[in-house]
């Protein structure tokens, strides 16, 4: 699982790229809704899981799709570089990577400070682009709802299961946050859903209650 770094506003996989998919809740957690509370405090902790990972999707897919109007209409703000000896111009995506570029290049003080006004102002069109449109509250919720994932996800690992239910929705969060896709071939994840499928034939669990399709 990656860290929860904050959202930048960089053409990159997010996190939720490289889940596996959601996770569909144990059985015994139905009954424990009806009763108001679980005598395992691990599916009443996966309950929210569950909807604040549901919550974190959709505030991920409202960002990348922002994102993406960006990219299309502003593009990263960047500059290109004449570098001596270089074919063609180097990208540069930031003003130390300007400065980097033409360090050992003399006489070059008029071009980087041209250099740097083209990248502050295309810089300058991304942000007011992406005030327009909302960017800024959306990665917020972002990072916030990462944070609250992050903790609660630590405190279902940190708390004992109660029953063989419980069990199952650990090893399902760890299926559906490890796997690249529910029949990944990669180890360890097909022992992984071995152990998976004999907790459930155990609990006489229903395969809707351990799937992590994606």
């Amino acid at each position: 699982m990656a860290d929860s770094d904050h959202i930048t506003t960089l053409p990159a996989l997010s996190r939720r790229d490289l889940l596996g998919g959601a996770t569909v809740l144990p059985i015994g957690a139905a009954d424990a809704r009806r009763r108001g509370a679980s005598s395992d405090p691990v599916l009443d902790l996966f309950q929210e899981w569950r909807v604040l990972d549901a919550e974190l999707d959709a505030w991920q897919d409202d960002w990348q799709k922002k994102e993406g109007v960006l990219l299309r209409t502003v593009g990263i703000p960047r500059v290109l570089v004449p570098v001596p000896g270089e074919a063609e111009p180097v990208s540069a995506c930031e003003l130390a990577e300007i400065d980097e570029l033409l360090e050992d290049v003399p006489g070059t003080d008029e071009l980087r400070q041209r250099l740097h006004h083209e990248f502050e102002a295309h810089r300058r069109r991304w942000e007011i682009a992406a005030a327009a449109i909302g960017l800024g509250p959306v990665e917020e919720h972002v990072n916030h709802a990462w944070d609250r994932w992050d903790a609660l996800t630590e405190t279902i690992w940190q708390t004992p299961a109660g029953s063989l239910a419980g069990i199952a929705a650990k090893l399902a969060m760890v299926l559906s946050a490890g796997q690249s896709r529910c029949d990944d071939e990669e180890f360890p994840w097909p022992p992984l859903r071995s152990v998976l499928a004999d907790l459930q034939r155990l609990g006489k669990l229903p395969d809707s209650a351990v799937s992590t399709s994606r």
